[in-house]
């Protein structure tokens, strides 16, 4: 039995929040994870799995208190808004790690001795370590490789094999040695 404050806007928008991250969750499921024989490959790393997975979990936790539990406590409504801002809190960053997988799987950042490739929009982008230069931190944790020609590289640091392709551009260039 559905609680008395489960009206159905605020249920309307609990739906969607869960649609949203079954979306996310099935186009993670339909990208491909990149697989270059050779090549070492930059891929989602386990804090964007958990991400999509923890934070699912506890928006459908919460969900189901928030519909079927309640509180019976005297600030009991006021504890179910919150209840809701989490439900709404978490399944947005649940959908928005999924969609962000799926990102780093079409990248296809990968290395491979001095060159590294990424896909772009506008096809395969391919450069050359000894071409790196400029980088900088932004607002995140991500770095940003500037190349000779004006590439630029985004590199999530929280990502797979990251920190093993940030530490070879370092060694070839001599940056932090």
């Amino acid at each position: 039995m559905l609680q008395d404050y489960v009206t159905p806007l605020p249920l309307a928008l609990v739906v969607a929040v869960h649609i949203a991250c079954m979306v996310a969750s099935a186009a993670v499921l339909r990208s491909a994870p990149s697989d270059f024989p050779g090549w070492r490959v930059v891929g989602p790393g386990g804090s964007h799995w958990f991400c999509l997975v923890g934070c699912w979990a506890f928006a459908m936790l919460v969900s189901w208190v928030w519909l079927f539990v309640g509180s019976a406590r005297h600030d009991a409504e006021i504890q179910m808004l919150y209840a809701l801002l989490l439900i709404f809190a978490f399944g947005i960053a649940s959908a928005w790690s999924g969609f962000y997988i799926v990102q780093l799987r079409r990248k296809a950042l990968r290395w491979r001795g001095t060159a590294i490739s990424w896909h772009e929009r506008d096809g395969d982008v391919t450069e050359d370590m000894g071409d790196f230069d400029a980088f900088r931190e932004v607002f995140g944790g991500a770095l940003h490789f500037r190349f000779r020609d004006g590439a630029i590289l985004k590199l999530d640091l929280h990502s797979r094999n990251a920190e093993d392709l940030a530490a070879a551009i370092s060694q070839r260039t001599g940056f932090g040695a």
